[in-house]
C-alpha cells in the first residue's frame, strides 16, 4: 500500500507542476499556516492554507481506507501533505521496507528512475525517511513518518538546487505530533 500512496504523491506534485507551469497560484498571504490534523494527531506548517484532498482507496484484500491529502500549488512551488492509516490487513511491521518499497514505487517517475539521495532517520522517536530527486527539471524531496499504521508524507517540487532551502526546511522540519494523553 505504501509503494501505490508514494506513486499517489507524485502524480499530485506532477499535477502540482503543471499548475505551477500555468501560472496559478493558490497563495494569497504572507504569513505560515499551522495545519492541524486532529483525527491524526500532528501539526505542519506550510506557506499558505492548502486544498483538502480526500481519496478513498483500497488494499490489496479490498479493504477501504482514505488517503487525506491537502496541496498547496505555488507558481513555481508545491507542497503536498498526505496522512492515512492503513487498515489492519496492511503490514507494517517492517517500517523501513514499507518506506522504502514507496520510494521504490516513486522512483520510477523520477529523471533516471531513482532518488538522488535517501536517508533513513527517526522522527519523534518513529521510522521516517528523507528523499530527494528530480523528476522534469523540478527538485522533489519527499519527507515521509510511519508511526504505527499512520502514515505522514510531506512532499515538495520546485525549482532546482530548491529541496533544501529555507522554506523546505522549515516545512519538513515543522512536523509535530501530539503528545499522548
Amino acid at each position: 500500500m505504501t509503494m501505490q500512496a508514494r506513486a499517489r504523491a507524485l502524480l499530485v506534485l506532477a499535477l502540482a507542476a503543471a499548475a505551477m507551469a500555468a501560472g496559478e497560484s493558490v497563495r494569497g498571504q504572507e504569513a505560515w499556516h499551522t495545519l492541524t490534523d486532529v483525527e491524526h494527531g500532528f501539526t505542519v506548517e506550510l506557506p499558505a492554507a492548502p486544498k483538502y484532498q480526500p481519496t478513498e482507496l483500497r488494499t490489496g484484500a479490498g479493504a477501504l481506507y482514505t488517503m487525506h491529502r491537502y496541496v498547496l500549488a505555488e507558481v513555481d512551488h508545491a507542497y503536498v501533505v498526505e496522512t492515512t492509516t492503513y487498515p489492519s490487513e496492511v503490514d507494517v511491521a517492517t517500517p523501513r521496507a514499507n518506506l522504502q518499497g514507496g520510494l521504490d514505487s516513486a522512483a520510477k517517475q523520477m529523471d533516471a528512475g531513482k532518488w538522488a539521495s535517501i536517508d533513513f532517520l527517526t522522527h519523534q522517536g518513529f521510522p521516517a525517511v528523507n528523499a530527494m530527486g528530480v523528476r522534469r527539471d523540478n527538485a522533489i524531496r519527499c519527507f515521509a513518518v510511519l508511526k504505527g499504521r499512520q502514515f505522514i508524507s510531506l512532499s515538495y517540487a520546485g525549482p532546482l538546487g530548491s529541496a533544501q532551502g529555507p522554506a523546505v526546511e522549515r516545512f519538513v522540519g515543522s512536523l509535530k505530533f501530539a503528545k499522548s494523553p
